[in-house]
C-alpha cells in the first residue's frame, strides 16, 4: 500500500514510518525546514506541505492509497484561533485534498484529550467528550470532520493515543514530566493527594495501534484508545521514576493551590521572558486533580491489540535512552 503520512517528520511520524517502511511505500508529509534526517534512509518520497496553508495541501494525496493524518498543532499552550486554523481548517484542506485525488482511505490521530478528564473508572469511546484544553477541543473538531467526509467516500478510522512517550521524544508532556523529575524539585514532592489516575503509552505501542488499524478493515468507521493496559496514580508514577533516578520516593503531598501559589513566580517571569513550560504553570497543577484513565477493551477485542510495554519497563528503557544521548 502507498501511504501518505502527515507530520511524518515528528516524533511518531518518525516512528511510524521506521515500523511501516519495510512493509508499505511510504509518501512523508513535511513541512519546509523540518529534519528528515531519520526518514532519508528509508527512501520516502517528501512532499512539502504545511497545514497552516490549505493552499500547499491541493495535490498533497495525488498517487496515494491512504492517508495516516498525524501532523497538529500541539503545545497546550497556544491560541485557540492557532488551534482551529491548523488542526481543524488544515485538516479540512487535507480531506478535500483526498476526495480530489480519489483517495478514499484516512487514519486520523486525535487524543484521548479530546475526551478530557475521565474520572475513576476506565472511559471508553462512546464518553461524551469533554475536553479542557484548546488542543483537545481540536481534536474533537477535526473527529467530527473526518467522520463528516464518510457520506463523501471517505472510509475513517480515528485513534486516540494517550500521553506518548518513548525515545526521540522531547516535545511532549511525558518528556517534561520526566525531565522535571530528573532535573528540578518537582521530583521532590508530589502535587495533589497523589491518588488521581494517569495513563500513559510507548510510541512503540501507538505504531501498533495504528498498523492494526490499517490492515484490519473492521477498523473503518471506529474510534479506539490506544493506551496502555492500565492507568496508575501519580504516586506509582513517581516511586517508578525515583527507582529509575535512585532516589527515594517522594512523601511530601502539596495540595493543589500551594502548588499554583508556588509556581506563579516562575509562570510570570517565564512570560516576560518569552519562555513557557507545561510543567510550571498554574492551569497545569489543575491536572494533578483530574483522573485520565482509558479503556483499551474495544482495541483489544476488534483489532488485537495488546501493548508490549509496560510502564516500569518502558519508562527505565526511555531514561536510559535521554542519558545515553544527552538529554538527562
Amino acid at each position: 500500500m502507498r501511504l501518505l503520512v502527515t507530520g511524518a517528520s515528528g516524533f511518531l511520524g518518525g516512528h511510524l514510518c521506521e515500523a511501516l517502511s519495510g512493509k508499505h511505500e511510504i509518501v512523508a508529509m513535511v513541512r519546509k525546514g523540518s529534519d528528515t534526517s531519520l526518514l532519508t534512509p528509508l527512501g520516502v518520497e517528501l512532499r512539502c506541505c504545511d497545514l497552516a496553508d490549505p493552499s500547499s495541501l491541493i495535490g498533497v494525496a495525488r498517487n496515494v492509497d491512504a492517508v495516516v493524518h498525524l501532523a497538529a498543532y500541539y503545545t497546550f499552550t497556544g491560541d485557540e484561533e492557532s488551534y482551529r486554523r491548523i488542526n481543524v481548517e488544515g485538516t479540512r484542506a487535507l480531506l478535500a485534498s483526498m476526495i480530489n485525488s480519489g483517495v478514499a482511505r484516512i487514519v486520523y490521530c486525535s487524543s484521548t484529550e479530546a475526551l478530557g478528564p475521565t474520572g475513576a473508572e476506565p472511559a471508553n469511546e462512546d464518553r461524551t467528550p469533554a475536553p479542557v484544553y484548546a488542543y483537545g477541543r481540536s481534536k474533537v473538531q477535526g473527529e467530527e470532520l473526518v467522520r463528516e467526509h464518510a457520506s463523501r467516500g471517505i472510509d475513517h478510522t480515528i485513534i486516540r493515543p494517550s500521553g506518548i512517550y518513548g525515545p526521540r521524544n522531547f516535545e511532549d508532556i511525558s518528556y517534561w514530566f520526566i525531565s522535571a523529575f530528573g532535573g528540578s524539585v518537582m521530583g521532590r514532592f508530589v502535587v495533589g493527594d497523589g491518588r488521581r489516575l494517569l495513563q500513559f503509552v510507548h510510541v512503540d505501542d501507538v505504531v501498533q495501534g495504528f498498523r492494526l488499524a490499517l490492515e484490519n478493515p473492521r477498523s473503518i468507521g471506529r474510534t479506539y484508545h490506544i493506551s496502555d493496559s492500565r492507568a496508575y496514580t501519580y504516586d506509582e508514577i513517581y516511586a517508578m521514576l525515583a527507582a529509575i533516578f535512585g532516589r527515594r520516593p517522594p512523601r511530601l503531598h502539596v495540595p493543589v493551590p500551594v502548588a499554583k501559589a508556588l509556581v506563579a513566580p516562575v509562570e510570570g517571569l517565564n512570560r516576560l521572558m518569552g519562555k513557557d513550560s507545561f510543567m510550571f504553570r498554574s492551569s497545569t497543577m489543575e491536572t494533578f486533580r483530574e483522573d485520565r484513565n482509558y479503556s483499551i477493551e474495544r482495541a483489544s477485542m476488534e483489532l488485537g491489540y495488546s501493548p508490549r510495554w509496560s510502564l516500569p519497563e518502558g519508562l527505565e528503557a526511555t531514561v536510559r535512552w535521554y542519558r545515553e544521548n544527552g538529554y538527562l
